[in-house]
């Protein structure tokens, strides 16, 4: 069998294309009505979130480690000269600064080569609309919910919720991308 959306030839038993997302049609009329439902059935559709939670795990561990250590660098003069206080202050302002420098690093990774490194160890990839690398504008909107992992876990579940296929995210469905096998 083929995709009837792609054209990718289909895995034995699939439910959904494992390339472009779309509901493979039985002809018995049991296509899936979201994206939970096929989370909830889909052997495919698990595998897929299990990748894509790795990979973020992946890349949030690439960019904290480095914010970490610069945070480090600018904290422990502070503390050595007493000023726990300021550090308090301080820490919690970088952690909005990490959100927000999380969101522009897969923004940049999406828009120069379709992927940030996590995805690329999954051979995985935005894809816009026109099939190609997202927009600076389409990655950073797609990416706006990674600031803090409450905005994800919605975006993930409201996405999954009003959606036919399970590979987007609300934020992939509004700017039109989305994540597939490269």
């Amino acid at each position: 069998m083929f995709c009837a959306k792609c054209g990718k030839e289909l895995p034995d038993g699939a439910t959904f294309c494992p390339s472009c997302g779309a509901a493979v049609q039985t002809g018995t009329g049991d296509a899936h009505t979201s994206g939970i439902d096929a989370l909830t059935r889909d052997h495919n559709a698990q595998e897929y979130w299990v990748e894509r939670l790795i990979a973020l795990i992946i890349d949030y561990v690439i960019v904290y480690v480095v914010l970490g250590i610069a945070t480090a660098i600018v904290a422990i003069p502070a503390l050595l000269t007493g000023g726990a206080a300021f550090f308090g202050v301080v820490f919690g302002g970088f952690a909005l600064l990490w959100g927000v420098i999380f969101v522009f690093y897969n923004a940049v990774m999406e828009v120069s080569s379709g992927a940030s490194i996590g995805k690329k160890l999954f051979k995985l990839k935005v894809a816009s609309r026109r099939g190609s690398n997202p927009t600076f504008a389409e990655a950073f909107v797609r990416n706006l919910s990674k600031i803090y992992w409450l905005l994800l876990l919605l975006d993930v579940i409201v996405g999954l919720a009003i959606s036919h296929g399970y590979q987007q995210k609300y934020s992939d469905h509004y700017m039109g991308t989305k994540v597939v096998h490269a």
